[in-house]
């Protein structure tokens, strides 16, 4: 029985190894390095990439006010070739909130190094259109584009924030667990 408490009281150094690795993925997940941002008023910027790599268009703006979602697409075009950067639709979007602001990325994308135009005359999609529609069925008050911006973030993926919260919970169980079972089964 007392080589069974060893082995229990492993759980603690396991645990909060997992925990540890599992935080610090959740945070670069949720401050994720901003590459360019631009007022939804202004309708058109230029940005630079300096790494190629996937990145995310958020919307990001005032916590509960009407959002600008639905109302207009995006287009991403290289400056240099004019080529259109596709943009792969979110199902499972990610949301950060704070205590006055939120962000929601929409859209990700593949980017190599160079300078991109991206502009908020696009088609948007037929699932943020009927969002759209029944917000604007609920809300009457028109939307106030000064209150919102567009950003463009380094993407990570979906995956990678379930595994992270589920290592953080999976964590600091083992560590309660490892804490817990050899007292309680002295």
């Amino acid at each position: 029985m007392k080589q069974m408490n060893y082995l229990f009281l492993l759980l603690i150094p396991i645990g909060i190894t997992l925990a540890v690795i599992s935080s610090k993925h959740l945070f670069r997940s949720a401050t994720a390095e901003m590459v360019y941002e631009m007022p939804c008023s202004k309708g058109e910027g230029v940005f630079r990439i300096s790494e190629k790599g996937n990145y995310g268009i958020w919307i990001s703006g005032k916590l509960f006010s009407k959002s600008p979602v639905g109302d207009f697409g995006f287009n991403i075009i290289h400056q240099q070739t004019g080529n259109k950067i596709p943009l792969s639709l979110i199902l499972m979007r990610t949301s950060v909130n704070g205590f006055k602001t939120a962000r929601l990325e929409l859209y990700s994308f593949y980017a190599e190094e160079g300078t991109y135009v991206i502009s908020l005359d696009g088609e948007s999609n037929a699932f943020d259109k009927g969002i759209a529609a029944v917000r604007n069925t609920i809300i009457q008050k028109p939307i106030d584009y000064s209150l919102y911006s567009v950003q463009i973030r380094k993407h990570s993926p979906v995956y990678v924030l379930f595994l992270s919260i589920f290592g953080l919970i999976f964590g600091i169980m083992a560590t309660l667990l490892g804490i817990v079972l050899p007292i309680a089964l002295k």
